[in-house]
């Protein structure tokens, strides 16, 4: 076999997968963002004044005393808004000591659900609002920060792998293999050559010596090259390449069921998960 330089580059596969991740991390970052700055503050500070609505039906259903208008209208005037003491639960600039809204005067030409529906409708508010469910605490608050920096960490990791993957490539030539990280492996110094991976995920492990030491290397045909016939499937001729000029032991799978060259009485009893190494020649 001609041993000409083969190059595989980052396969569409991988960088696709990559920009998926980039899209999915950033936007859940985005949105955890959101919810601990704007959301969740926003959703207190809604409950706070559906309790002042609701705060104002009680009042005025078991207050008889107050249902003259002019005393009603002292009251409300009088009544603040339950805001908790801690700011942070609500959005920036909110006024812990702010009033009732003056609409709740005209409670008795309506009730406060009809009155509540005026306002929240108003505002874009929701009109239905459930005070156990939708106030937020301190520390669910702050769950959506840290969830937001986890997000936004994994998303500068995943950006880096894709511009540091983005520059390599895989290649070979008549000298030996080049791995994506700058590494040259001469063909006469390869000791094995793990397969079992490749034909199913196209994945394979390299040994080889590098003075007196041992080191691996990858072989990885998803990431760099693929296997598109259409395109010549590089991986695999890039593989190929290297297999006609191994000359160390080929680590890769026993099919199940194969007989031995030593006949039936010899046979081995392996199953598919068993393994054998063998002269790559």
């Amino acid at each position: 076999m001609a041993n000409s330089e083969i190059i595989c580059r980052p396969t569409k596969w991988f960088m696709w997968r990559a920009l998926l991740m980039l899209v999915m991390f950033g936007g859940f970052g985005a949105y955890f963002l959101y919810d601990w700055k704007i959301g969740y503050p926003e959703k207190n500070y809604i409950v706070a004044n559906y309790k002042a609505f609701s705060a104002a039906g009680e009042a005025w259903s078991k207050g008889e005393q107050l249902r003259d208008p002019k005393v009603w209208a002292d009251f409300v005037a009088s009544q603040a808004i339950p805001f908790e003491d801690d700011p942070s639960l609500y959005p920036p600039k909110t006024d812990l000591k702010e009033k009732w809204p003056a609409l709740l005067s005209e409670l008795g030409e309506k009730n406060s659900t009809e009155l509540w529906r005026d306002f929240s409708k108003e505002r874009g508010w929701p009109q239905q609002v459930d005070p156990n469910e939708d106030a937020k605490s301190k520390r669910k608050i702050d769950e959506q920060l840290w969830a937001a920096s986890v997000c936004f960490l994994l998303t500068a990791v995943t950006l880096f792998f894709l511009i540091r993957t983005k520059g390599r490539v895989m290649k070979v030539d008549g000298e030996g293999y080049h791995t994506p990280d700058g590494r040259f492996i001469a063909y006469d110094r390869m000791i094995t050559l793990d397969k079992r991976k490749w034909e199913n995920k196209g994945m394979a492990t390299l040994t080889y010596k590098d003075g007196e030491e041992e080191k691996k290397a990858k072989i990885d045909g998803m990431v760099y090259g693929q296997f598109k016939e259409d395109e010549g499937a590089p991986a695999e001729a890039l593989f190929q390449q290297i297999l006609a000029n191994f000359e160390g032991e080929l680590i890769e799978m026993v099919v199940e069921g194969e007989e031995s060259e030593e006949g039936p009485g010899d046979q081995k009893d392996c199953g598919s998960d068993s393994e054998e190494q063998n002269p790559a020649r």
